[in-house]
Formats: structure tokens, sequence, C-alpha cells
């Protein structure tokens, strides 16, 4: 299910051109949770050498809508670290970002539809995510999108609520 107004949205991983970008939005996003009090992403919490190596393996994508780069996240097939050891049946998500310009327009949520569609021709089964456990409007917004809570766990110190989403196998329809 597209959304209309974003017809114009390539989205492609992200090339190491792409760096500096992909680090400016994500900072971006985190200067905007600071100054809103939301506890989980810092400014400086972000390591452009592990940036860089997720775009080496291909993991890490760029949204550009209208010829602008306008958000990033992260696909990875696997997060231990996050989902204990769980069966390889999922893609995981993370560090969605959105430019602010772009901020309620309805493309975080284009972007995770295109992450599902990524998903589902991986022959994976699920789409994981997770956000800031007291982070409400976040959980609600991904509760909105369609995915399940399936239980919080602590990362780094940090409590995070666990999401899922099953997403169509290819050829499964």
């Amino acid at each position: 299910m597209t959304t209309e107004a974003h017809e114009d949205l390539v989205l492609r991983q992200a090339r190491p051109a792409d760096l500096d970008t992909v680090v400016s939005m994500l900072e971006e996003a985190a200067r905007w949770m600071v100054r809103r009090g939301i506890e989980g992403w810092t400014p400086d919490g972000f390591s452009r050498d592990r940036i860089a190596v997720l775009v080496e393996r291909g993991e890490m994508y760029l949204a550009v809508l209208a010829g602008r780069p306008a958000g990033t996240f992260a696909l990875q097939w696997s997060d231990r670290e996050t989902w204990g050891d769980v069966p390889d049946d999922a893609g995981y998500i993370h560090g969605l970002a959105i430019r602010r310009e772009f901020a309620g327009t309805g493309l975080g949520r284009e972007m995770l539809v295109r992450a599902e569609q990524m998903v589902s021709r991986s022959e994976r089964e699920y789409l994981r995510l997770d956000c800031v456990a007291d982070n409400e409007a976040l959980n609600e917004y991904y509760r909105r999108a369609g995915f399940a809570y399936r239980g919080r766990a602590v990362v780094r110190g940090l409590a995070v609520a666990l999401y899922e989403k099953r997403v169509c196998v290819s050829g499964a329809g």
C-alpha cells in the first residue's frame, strides 16, 4: 500500500559518498529528540565508523524524495544483541530517521513498507524493530503501522520495546 504522495520516493542502498548525509540525518533526529526530552538517541551517539561499516555491507539505506535526501535506516539480517537467540526468519530495521522537513508526511510509514517488501523478497517471515520502551508516542506509531508488541529488552542500559510484523513471503501472496 504505497502512499501516493511519495510516488517519487527512491529508496536505495547508501553509498560511501552518502556517509555524511546519513550521519547528519541521524544526528538531526537525535537533536530533535533531546530538545523534546525523549530518551534514546544522542547527537554524539552515532559512530561514524560503525555507520561506514553498515554502508560498506550494503545494510544502510537512503530515502530520496524529489531528488533530496529525506530519510535513512539500516536493514540487517540478524540482531542477537536485542532479540537474543531467535530463528533466522526476519529482517531488523534500525535507525529509522526522517529529516524534520519531511516529518508528518507519511514518509516514515512508506519507508517501513519498503523495508517490509525487501524482507519479503528475501523470503523472511518478519520485519522486527525496537524502540525506547518509555516513548509511548513512538510505540503507538509502530502499533498503528501494524507491528505487534513482543516484549522488552535492555540494550546497552536502555529499556526497549520489541516489535515485529509478519510480511508476505514471496510467492505466498
